[in-house]
C-alpha cells in the first residue's frame, strides 16, 4: 500500500483514489493535507460507528460533517457514494444495525438536501470501472431493470435517478445477511453472492466497492468486483486495473 503523501509521481489522469466505509473513522483524513490531486471517491457507510471500536454517535457526526465540508470545498474533485447505513436515515422503514434514533433527523435532512443537489449519488462510472457501495448482481439487475432502462443511457444514470424514485429497491437483502431476498441489493450485496458466474449483471464492468469487511491489506478479489472495506485508502489505476 503506498503512502498517499507520495503519490505525486502518478499520472493524475490515470488514478482514482477510492475510499471505502468510514463508521466514524478517521483514517481517511490524510486526505485532507492537501489539495485533491486525483479524483476521490468515497463508497458510503460514512455513519454508525461499531461499538467495539471506541468511536461516539458524536465522533461520527462530527466526521460526517467533515465529509461534507471536505465535499463542498472540493466539490469537481470528491464523489460521495451512498452506503445501505445512510439509505435508513432517508427514512426509518429500512434501518439496520446500529441505527441512531438520536440522530436521525440531522442524518435525514443533510442526506435528503445532499441527493437534491448532487451531493450524494448511488454510483459513479469510469471507463469500465463500477464504484458502487456494495455491488449489483444480475438477480436484481433483472427484476429492476424495466424500471431503471428507461431512466438513462447508462448504468450510472439509471441508478441514480432509480435510487432518487425508488428507494425500498434498495433495501433488498439476501438470505446471507438474514433478509428475504434471493440477492441483495447494489448497497446490500454480500461478497459471497459474486461466487458465481450466473450472479454477475456485466462481464464487462468492473466493480469496486466496499460493504464486506476484508481482513486482507490489499483489495480481495472475487470474480470481477474488488471489494476494499479494510480501513486503508485505495489508489487504483485505470489503465491496469491495479492498487498501488
Amino acid at each position: 500500500m503506498i503512502d498517499y503523501k507520495t503519490i505525486e509521481q502518478f499520472e493524475p489522469d490515470n488514478h482514482i483514489v477510492v475510499v471505502p466505509d468510514i463508521h466514524g473513522r478517521n483514517f481517511w483524513k490524510k486526505l485532507l493535507d492537501r489539495k485533491p490531486i486525483y479524483p476521490i471517491i468515497f463508497l458510503g457507510d460514512y455513519t454508525d460507528p461499531y461499538p467495539n471500536e471506541g468511536v461516539s454517535e458524536e465522533e461520527c457526526y462530527k466526521n460526517f460533517l467533515d465529509i461534507l465540508d471536505f465535499k463542498n470545498k472540493y466539490p469537481d474533485d470528491i464523489t460521495l457514494l451512498i452506503g445501505n447505513h445512510e439509505l435508513h436515515y432517508f427514512d426509518e422503514a429500512y434501518k439496520c444495525t446500529r441505527f441512531s434514533w438520536f440522530y436521525y433527523e440531522k442524518y435525514k435532512r443533510l442526506l435528503e438536501v445532499g441527493l437534491d443537489n448532487s451531493i450524494f449519488q448511488l454510483c459513479k462510472q469510469i471507463g469500465n470501472y463500477l464504484f458502487i457501495h456494495a455491488g449489483i448482481l444480475k438477480d436484481w439487475y433483472d427484476s429492476h431493470k424495466g424500471e431503471f432502462l428507461k431512466l438513462g443511457n447508462t448504468i450510472e444514470e439509471q441508478l441514480n435517478k432509480y435510487f432518487i424514485v425508488n428507494k425500498g429497491a434498495f433495501c433488498e437483502i439476501s438470505y446471507l445477511r438474514w433478509g428475504l431476498h434471493n440477492s441483495g441489493s447494489p448497497i446490500w450485496a454480500d461478497i459471497r453472492e459474486f461466487t458465481s458466474e450466473e450472479k454477475l449483471f456485466d462481464d464487462n464492468i468492473i466493480q469496486i466497492v466496499g460493504h464486506t469487511q476484508v481482513r486482507s491489506e490489499e483489495p480481495v478479489i472475487v470474480k470481477n468486483v474488488r471489494v476494499l472495506d479494510n480501513r486503508n485508502i485505495h489508489i487504483l489505476q485505470l489503465s491496469t486495473g491495479k492498487f498501488i
